[in-house]
């Protein structure tokens, strides 16, 4: 799988950033229900909790397509020169 195929979709991507937001909170010691919307939150930390959440998310997919990008040119470069 390459490229597009990898790519999270919006609603994956939505529900990872609850995830990832609760568990930070959790890390810092404070619980919320699982109904709970920490996308929703006003509190300055249960937002940071989110802010970290989409940030790795971010770094994740970055990563991802320099690796993709990587796999891409090998690929091409094995195609021109195959052992």
């Amino acid at each position: 799988m390459r490229g597009k195929d990898m790519e999270i979709g919006y609603f994956q991507k939505d529900v990872l950033i609850e995830k990832l937001a609760k568990k930070f909170y959790a890390i810092q010691g404070y619980v919320v229900p699982e109904s709970y919307r920490m996308q929703s939150a006003t509190h300055p930390a249960e937002r940071a909790c989110v802010a970290m959440a989409i940030f790795a998310i971010e770094e994740f997919e970055s990563i991802k397509d320099e690796d993709s990008d990587e796999d891409d040119d090998e690929y091409e470069t094995d195609c021109l020169f195959p052992e």
